[in-house]
């Protein structure tokens, strides 16, 4: 899967995804044939074509070669957003990237309500969606919400706190989209949110190809379960972007590490949908860098805890203020 990229024929992508939301699931031979007899283009083919799925996220390519719509691959999602203000007599929702399929698609085109009537995307730069008044329910400032995506139609709810997802399940989604998510791109995207978010949805939509209840039911929103969605949220504590994302780079080996730690950290380097490599480097930046500075530390002498000084100036030390009952060593 080539990193993807925004410059991609708009007017391509747009058929394709308007053909396959029409036919459902089609191989891409069939697909390039109808897309170029409808547009009478004889610049579609298949070549063009691919290139086009290579970097859209709105077109899931299957296992079996046929091209489908993101909207039908993630039929019964549920996903989850925690509101920052009370949505009381609101027509807008601001969202994040916990959603972001939803924008991804509300981008195309309007999305269909369960409650009737249309969420469009804001027409600013802003991650909003606007529907018609009543669409969305009565949350307060620090609600969750579900956006739950059935047959084609949007509904937004309040999520009850006794009907989130446990632990148990938060660590299978962070396995999963941790697998499915080519972390060598993710890393490779920098900070081009435009690229972490289409292998975001990239992620959701193979994972949702494999196990079609995936995130049918509410869990938390996705970056909170997940270590560094996008990178963009200061309060992360992987924030120390200097620490492990230098312009320049060394490589050093470690030597006579422990099975059970090396067990452990791979262990946990998976869970965050990392490499070994990648998570070590970044626990080491995060204890470093919170630490004065090489510099600063000044001497030796003034970390050493008072307990470690010889044995015998601490039995001294005891004798001159007196220590244990009569007969007993001093420290003893």
């Amino acid at each position: 899967m080539p990193i993807p990229l925004p410059d991609i024929d708009e007017t391509l992508h747009d058929r394709l995804v308007g053909a396959v939301r029409r036919d459902g699931p089609t191989d891409v031979a069939t697909l390039t044939r109808r897309v170029r007899l409808a547009a009478g283009d004889h610049r579609v083919t298949e070549t063009a074509v691919r290139v086009v799925l290579d970097s859209a996220t709105l077109l899931v390519h299957r296992p079996d070669g046929r091209v489908a719509w993101l909207g039908d691959v993630l039929d019964g999602i549920v996903l989850t957003h925690r509101v920052r203000g009370s949505l009381a007599d609101r027509c807008d929702l601001w969202l994040g990237q916990s959603v972001q399929p939803f924008l991804a698609m509300a981008a195309l085109e309007p999305l269909p309500l369960a409650t009737g009537g249309e969420a469009r995307i804001a027409d600013t730069l802003d991650p909003v969606l606007i529907g018609p008044p009543g669409w969305l329910p009565a949350a307060e400032a620090g609600d969750l919400v579900s956006l739950t995506w059935t047959r084609g139609r949007l509904s937004v709810g309040v999520v009850p706190p006794d009907e989130v997802a446990g632990p148990a399940e938060e660590e299978a989604v962070r396995c999963l989209l941790g697998e499915r998510c080519r972390t060598e791109l993710w890393w490779a995207a920098g900070d081009d949110d435009w690229v972490r978010h289409a292998l975001l949805i990239r992620a959701l939509s193979s994972v949702r190809l494999e196990d079609p209840d995936f995130l049918s039911t509410p869990h938390a929103p996705l970056d909170q379960l997940l270590y560094d969605p996008l990178g963009s949220d200061p309060r992360h504590h992987w924030r120390d972007v200097a620490a492990w994302r230098p312009e320049g780079a060394v490589s050093f080996a470690i030597a006579g590490m422990p099975m059970a730690l090396d067990i452990e950290l791979r262990h946990r380097a998976e869970r965050y949908g990392m490499t070994l490599d990648q998570f070590v480097i970044a626990i080491l930046g995060h204890l470093a860098w919170r630490t004065p500075f090489a510099e600063d530390l000044g001497p030796w002498e003034d970390w050493v805890p008072e307990d470690a000084r010889p044995r015998e100036a601490r039995v001294a030390h005891l004798r001159s203020i007196g220590d244990g009952p009569p007969g007993t060593e001093p420290g003893a």
